[in-house]
């Protein structure tokens, strides 16, 4: 705080004086100096925001779902990625809103990205699945004339249940203990679908190897084994 003091100094009332003379006062101000700057201050205002991790990588999970959501045989690793980019993308951008990190376009960028692929694969999904019936819906059992054919394949050494076949449509089998694999079919014309195929032991008593592999047009898309339970699911355009 700075305070200006003026003082005026009038001359006596001598003899012979009728008035006292008016002198202006004059004042001369002084500029405040500045605050001092702490070392610390100092070193935060030269300090450079770190590099926002969850961002950069939030950003790389976003791209890497964006480019497999067209690779139909590892289709299905699209959403645990858009998954993870989603949610590291808004971590970064609250760091960065924050202060604590820079980089807030990689975040907004990787939470944008990721939203995206879950928002597009999930409606086609949905709409392959839920109502894409008929010439471009997934057929089971086979239609003649379809373009693609999907194969189930199931093994097990002792009696095992078998569910196959799209989201909003299963269907169920039993496959005795063989060293003869179990077969099943489908077969679409156009469109995206999550078909999957589990293999589960009909009794936890018994000892069982189980197996399950899942071939579009002959080309092996997922494949698995276990010894109570094998589980096989592939993203199939």
């Amino acid at each position: 705080m700075c305070i200006w003091v003026t003082v005026v100094a009038l001359p006596e009332k001598g003899p012979g004086m009728t008035t006292v003379p008016h002198v202006p006062p004059t004042v001369t101000q002084h500029e405040c100096p500045a605050a001092p700057i702490s070392v610390s201050e100092r070193r935060r205002a030269a300090a450079k925001p770190r590099w926002n991790l969850p961002a950069v990588v939030g950003l790389l999970c976003g791209i890497a779902a964006l480019v497999v959501t067209f690779v139909s045989a590892i289709g299905s690793v699209a959403w645990p990625l858009a998954g993870a980019g989603l949610v590291l993308g808004i971590v970064g951008v609250v760091q960065a809103i924050k202060g604590t990190t820079g980089n807030r376009g990689f975040a907004i960028g990787g939470t944008a990205v990721s939203a995206a692929v879950l928002l597009t694969t999930g409606g086609l999904l949905a709409y392959n699945t839920f109502i894409g019936i008929g010439e471009a819906g997934l057929h089971l059992p086979v239609v003649a004339g379809d373009k693609h054919t999907v194969e189930f394949v199931a093994t097990a050494t002792s009696d095992a249940y078998v569910h196959f076949g799209a989201l909003g449509d299963q269907r169920a089998a039993i496959t005795p203990g063989s060293t003869d694999p179990w077969h099943g079919q489908a077969s679409y014309n156009t469109g995206s679908y999550l078909v999957t195929l589990t293999v589960d032991t009909r009794s936890s008593n018994l000892h069982n190897q189980i197996g399950c592999s899942i071939l579009v047009d002959g080309d092996k898309v997922a494949e698995n084994t276990g010894t109570t339970i094998a589980l096989c699911t592939a993203n199939i355009r």
